[in-house]
């Protein structure tokens, strides 16, 4: 697994809705290049931010040859997603 880079992160950051975390994850699945995290408040529509960070990463993807998985979740879910 790569370093997630930076420039993705601050793409995520600022098309996710206020107040939420972009993380890089530690681990990957199989053939990942990055895996990130994106905790939103509870009240925020998880679909929809999905949505609309999908064109980051797949534009990003695209342009640097890469496999990213980007995963919604809320911030009370935190710890099925792995972080504490």
């Amino acid at each position: 697994m790569k370093p997630v880079p930076q420039e993705l992160l601050a793409r995520l950051a600022e098309m996710a809705p206020p107040r939420s975390e972009v993380m890089p994850m530690d681990w990957a699945y199989e053939d990942e290049d990055h895996n990130i995290a994106v905790f939103i408040d509870d009240r925020e529509d998880a679909r929809h931010t999905e949505a609309r960070l999908l064109d980051v990463v797949s534009d990003y993807d695209e342009a640097h040859g890469t496999f990213t998985v980007c995963m919604v979740w809320h911030k009370q879910e935190k710890a099925l997603a792995g972080v504490r």
